[in-house]
């Protein structure tokens, strides 16, 4: 089922690949989406790398953005989809970890697919789906490892950010890390410290829905990658996620684990460091108090109504995990679907009705006197029915 989408994406860029050979230049498939081609999982994106300049693409195709011209890279609109093509190119020195200082356009495919990072990432599709592996990256995906293309510690001091990239594959793949390439990974884990958070927290991101995510923390610990990193990991942390049947949680559900899990000081501390938005550090926090909450007690109809239903479900899941129970959330959907309001805009008053009725003036007890008949209603104590709730508020409120 897999193989035949994915050979539909590739269908869909089909055009654009024969529409650059027409003009005497090759064209190829490559990157990610071989490699997940091979591996029979959904392909996201199509890059695709050409013999042609950008400047000869630009005058193939009709609309055309420049979306990384500098490193060759332009945006072709085709009425089939919209896809980058990129030139063939070499790089030259990585003077700061992260980018080559320049780039050199050359026409060999060959000369391009030595620059790339690992051999699973180095393979090329034509449009007659003939593959070109000049690295065994064939070979590595049949035997689950990541191998960088030619001498690790070189692809390491280009960039160190490809540490982590194979870390965050192992998490993604289930994948292993070569030997030689994990000893690379070893000895060059100081350079990490030159990489950017935001490009950091980019790949931990990634690194944190895969499916072996614990492995992959694991590698993070031993190779020494989590020394140089903000603080999150260690190996008291992945020690207990061993046991922890944590699959089933989202990415922000399997943050607020790890965070118990390393009992850190300061959460928001922990969070800015890693560079997160207000709105996501807010909603980690929430969702920690959630499960701190719920090691006291079960969750009430009122937390749901309050809080917001999924954020009582994450919470629910992270404590299931803590706990070491089945993660299963049934009840809290089952409690919501009984709930005879679910938030404000099902009340059948507004305050302005609670003003008239009591003939008092606005202030604080406008709120209060809402709350309260929310909470009554949600226990059943009170029907939501204009009637009901003016004789509650003129014979039990006005009465207290």
């Amino acid at each position: 089922m897999k193989v035949s989408r994915m050979n539909e994406i590739f269908q869909q860029a089909l055009p654009v690949l024969k529409e650059i050979e027409s003009h005497g230049f090759e064209a190829y498939f490559v990157g990610g989406c071989v490699r997940d081609y091979y591996l029979n999982r959904d392909i996201n994106d199509i890059d695709i790398a050409v013999s042609a300049t950008p400047e000869e693409i630009k005058k193939i195709f009709k609309q055309t953005i420049d979306v990384g011209i500098d490193h060759g890279t332009v945006l072709v609109i085709h009425e089939t989809g919209h896809f980058e093509v990129t030139t063939f190119r070499t790089d030259g020195e990585y003077s700061d970890s992260r980018r080559p200082d320049q780039v050199s356009f050359v026409r060999s495919l060959k000369e391009d697919l030595k620059r790339r990072d690992f051999t699973m990432n180095a393979m090329a599709l034509s449009s007659s789906f003939e593959l070109t592996d000049l690295f065994n990256g064939r070979r590595d995906i049949k035997n689950r490892e990541i191998r960088t293309v030619g001498s690790p510690l070189e692809r390491f001091n280009e960039d160190a950010l490809r540490m982590l990239r194979a870390i965050r594959f192992v998490s993604q793949l289930d994948f292993n890390i070569e030997k030689d390439t994990y000893h690379a990974i070893s000895a060059s884990s100081s350079a990490l410290s030159n990489v950017a958070v935001e490009r950091k927290a980019a790949e931990v991101e990634k690194l944190l829905i895969g499916q072996a995510m614990d492995r992959s923390l694991a590698y993070a610990v031993d190779t020494g990658l989590s020394n140089f990193m903000p603080p999150l990991i260690n190996a008291e942390i992945t020690r207990q996620l061993k046991g922890k049947k944590w699959i089933a949680l989202n990415f922000h559900e399997r943050m607020v684990l790890i965070l118990i899990i390393g009992h850190f000081s300061s959460l928001r501390e922990c969070l800015s460091k890693w560079r997160f938005s207000n709105k996501r550090i807010k909603l980690l926090m929430l969702i920690h108090e959630l499960v701190m909450i719920r090691q006291q007690r079960e969750f009430l109809k009122t937390d749901i109504y309050y809080i917001g239903k999924e954020n009582v479900e994450a919470a629910e899941k992270v404590y299931a995990v803590l706990s070491n129970q089945p993660v299963n959330t049934d009840h809290i959907s089952a409690c919501y679907s009984s709930m005879k309001i679910k938030n404000k805009s099902d009340l059948a008053f507004k305050g302005t009705h609670l003003i008239k009725w009591t003939g008092l003036k606005g202030g604080p007890w406008v709120k209060a006197c809402t709350n309260q008949i929310e909470t009554l209603i949600l226990s059943e104590e009170l029907e939501n029915e204009v009637s009901e709730i003016k004789k509650w508020v003129q014979t039990k409120w006005l009465q207290k």
